[in-house]
């Protein structure tokens, strides 16, 4: 009877391939953890073209360092963890704002004032309406604090367990436990209509 190859294991194999050489196998970690972490980037900080620009730094990370990747750690996890490093930096660097989609915006030529379609008084038209639910979604989910932000953009979008979060955030599982609770807390109250 063939023996089961779980995906972790299959990651393990790639990187200990490509430590040996094997470029082809860090093309296929490439493949496959590209777009996760464009999508778990880009929630974290909101922009399609710089979660694009972070992911590539998180490679070239891993490239650069993949020598001293352990398979004691699941590969999983260690490069979820240099991609929240990197958004973590990216965060301190640029200070994001956080806006709501309510307040106008002030210009050099003055105030701009946000036009949305009141869906009380509109025929309702879903895509429009998924769309604005989004905004909100992602408006609420940048305005927590960074580490609530990491904590339930990885269990809820990346659906990783409480040990992974906690190896790839660096703190205790029940610190984990208290993040996501505060960020699900505070994401109810500001999505609360």
């Amino acid at each position: 009877m063939a023996e089961k190859v779980s995906v972790e294991d299959n990651d393990i194999k790639l990187i200990i391939a490509f430590q040996k050489g094997d470029e082809f196998s860090f093309n296929e970690i490439l493949n496959k953890y590209e777009k996760p972490l464009i999508n778990f980037i880009y929630r974290f900080i909101g922009s399609q073209t710089e979660a694009e620009d972070i992911v590539q730094e998180v490679f070239i990370r891993v490239y650069k360092s993949a020598a001293n990747y352990k398979p004691s750690f699941r590969f999983s996890t260690w490069i979820y963890k240099i991609a929240t490093n990197l958004c973590i930096d990216y965060h301190r660097k640029r200070k994001i704002k956080t806006v709501s989609l309510n307040h106008p915006i002030n210009t050099k030529e003055g105030e701009i004032k946000r036009e949305t379609t009141d869906l009380s008084q509109a025929t309702p038209d879903i895509s429009i309406e998924k769309k604005q639910i989004s905004e909100t979604i992602q408006s609420a989910l940048l305005s927590l604090p960074v580490n609530q932000r990491i904590a339930l953009t990885l269990k809820v979008y990346e659906n990783k367990s409480y040990r992974e979060i906690s190896e790839i955030i660096g703190c205790s599982v029940p610190a984990v436990e208290s993040l996501l609770f505060r960020a699900r807390l505070s994401l109810r109250n500001k999505l609360a209509f």
